[in-house]
């Protein structure tokens, strides 16, 4: 199926009504808001044209093979052993009690839209992500996953990272002076960031399955921050939610490496020696 003739008009038309949100804001003077939908549009814009370029399979598939062809190239043990573990904080095994700890928090407290807009967010990016792998059906670099998850695109763990970690971040530091906001932006955007580039290193992904997984988690997370700041004024008590939080993450991720990451390290094995140990099993997108 030819792609392109749908992808254009909706980028186009949605290109066309942001543009003209933006201008108001523009005029009622709101420089944040136009800052943060630029941002929004962007990560929308370049989600859209990287999906039109895979489903038509523009130059940019060849551009996913050098990237590829090249970062196998520069693999060594000890690096292997820290992507693995990176790659495993992405895992749902990690993921998966950060959200239901998150969820828990905000039901206990009573913050019923934190709640709503929470569940929004992860329900969403997952049932994009499975939907796009389905009807892609792009094969991975590596035969290392079976059923919906051999298929690549786009990232789930780049989506996700970016999602839940991102959500929570902008949670937590909405309301706390610049220099924290600056450190919790900083330590999420670097935590995802090597997550996402954990996926490249370690074969299991294209460059375009990253990026896009990436800019669709940031066009979404973004649009939720956005409304959630102008829709609600919930009191999540930050300071003790960041605790939980990396209480969390620090317990589950610990367990989660400790338990998989000598299995994982074999699985992710360059090809040659992940064939010869004869390792596809199914664990997580």
């Amino acid at each position: 199926m030819n792609w392109r003739p749908v992808l254009r008009p909706l980028q186009t038309h949605r290109l066309k009504r942001l543009l003209a949100w933006l201008g108001d804001a523009r005029r009622r003077g709101l420089e944040f808001p136009l800052l943060a939908a630029l941002g929004i549009l962007g990560s929308a814009w370049l989600f859209l044209g990287v999906l039109e370029d895979v489903a038509t399979s523009d130059p940019l598939v060849d551009v996913d093979v050098i990237v590829h062809g090249v970062l196998q190239q520069l693999r060594t043990p000890s690096m292997d052993s820290v992507m693995v573990a990176m790659t495993e904080l992405g895992d749902v095994q990690v993921v998966l009690p950060v959200v239901a700890a998150s969820l828990a928090w905000f039901l206990w407290h009573r913050l019923w839209r934190t709640s709503l807009y929470w569940l929004a967010a992860i329900a969403v990016a997952e049932l994009l992500v499975k939907v796009l792998k389905f009807a892609l059906h792009r094969s991975r670099p590596g035969l290392l996953y079976d059923g919906l998850e051999s298929f690549a695109f786009p990232s789930g763990h780049a989506t996700m990272s970016v999602v839940a970690y991102g959500f929570l971040a902008f949670l937590v530091g909405r309301k706390q002076g610049a220099a924290v906001r600056f450190l919790i932006a900083t330590t999420a955007t670097l935590g995802i960031a090597l997550v996402a580039l954990s996926r490249l290193y370690l074969g299991v992904h294209w460059a375009s399955d990253v990026i896009a997984g990436a800019s669709f988690g940031l066009a979404w997370a973004g649009a939720l921050a956005m409304a959630y700041a102008y829709a609600t004024d919930e009191d999540i008590k930050p300071n003790q939610l960041s605790i939980v939080l990396m209480a969390t993450l620090l317990l589950s991720g610990a367990w989660h490496i400790r338990q998989h990451h000598g299995r994982d390290s074999l699985r992710y094995a360059p090809l040659a020696t992940s064939s010869e140990a004869g390792l596809a099993m199914p664990l997580g997108s």
